[in-house]
């Protein structure tokens, strides 16, 4: 079964647009082009709290990431309503119904100290509801074209190469949901991709030739199977063994491909799963132990 998908977003594409605006974990061409529409204290209210709102694959996921970027970026409700919202919980603990269901109920977005960062929520929130409509009308169209264009160049491959059915049954388990979505944004050059903003949905730029787009998207997809093939290991719970997990994933993608194209760091990992393997078939979980024995992690 074919259970990939690759969409365009409005909403997610707002949110990365305005980070790689501000130069918050992204610097790059794309930014420097539309920089120019906005006031320097608004972006530059985005900028000062880049550590809190970034994230960095191994080393670094900022406090507010979950409920400033990977919530609004899902599209479940419009970006603007979303962050309306963080403003009406900062300001008197109100949000529209909808909001609070999303972001609480179902995602868990709002995390227990929230309200430690109330004024910093609601001056960056402020930002991003008042540039939200001219990004929908006057940016985004011309933006969507292009992704629109870049898709049909990537998503063929996953189906010609029956690529989802041959991980599922290497790895050992079937995706949880229906589909893994590969959400596609313009403005993520330079910086982090790959970002998880929901259970069933990343972040992906469209620079890359679309045969390395092919090799990343189904490292992802891999490593969305081994979250469930390893989910009574303590396998991302911590960047210590995010090595082992990225490893894992690379190992599985070159039986089905022949090679791999990225994760050159985790590559040593890769040849070990290799080797052992050799030795006997081992499952998702056997191999991953032995990974965690040979690190020396308890």
């Amino acid at each position: 079964m074919y259970k990939i998908q690759m969409k365009a977003d409005k909403d997610t594409n707002y949110v990365f647009h305005m980070l790689s605006v501000a130069r918050c974990g992204y610097d790059n061409a794309y930014g420097e082009r539309y920089r120019k529409l906005y006031p320097k204290e608004d972006i530059d209210i985005i900028k000062e709290n880049e550590e809190l709102l970034t994230v960095c694959g191994g080393q670094h996921c900022g406090e507010l990431y979950g409920c400033m970027v990977a919530g609004p970026a899902c599209g479940n409700i419009p970006a603007k309503e979303y962050y309306s919202g963080l403003i009406g919980m900062t300001e008197n603990g109100q949000a529209p119904a909808d909001f609070l269901k999303f972001s609480m109920e179902d995602n868990n977005r709002i995390s227990a100290d929230f309200h430690k960062y109330a004024e910093t929520v609601r001056r960056i929130s402020a930002v991003m509801v008042r540039h939200y409509d001219h990004y929908i009308r006057k940016i985004w169209p011309e933006e969507e074209k292009k992704i629109q264009a870049y898709i049909p160049r990537v998503l063929p491959l996953f189906e010609e190469k029956c690529f989802t059915d041959k991980a599922e049954e290497l790895v050992g388990c079937s995706l949880p949901g229906r589909f893994f979505t590969a959400t596609m944004v313009t403005s993520v050059a330079n910086g982090a991709e790959a970002i998880d903003i929901s259970d069933e949905q990343d972040v992906f730029g469209i620079e890359r030739d679309p045969v390395d787009a092919f090799y990343f998207i189904g490292h992802e997809f891999i490593i969305y199977l081994l979250l469930r093939a390893l989910k009574d290991e303590n396998a991302f719970h911590s960047f210590q063994t995010w090595g082992l997990t990225e490893g894992l994933a690379e190992y599985y993608l070159k039986k089905i491909m022949g090679d791999f194209r990225f994760f050159d760091s985790q590559q040593k990992y890769e040849l070990r799963y290799e080797q052992w393997e050799k030795e006997g078939k081992r499952t998702a979980v056997e191999l991953y132990r032995m990974g965690l024995q040979a690190e020396g992690i308890g």
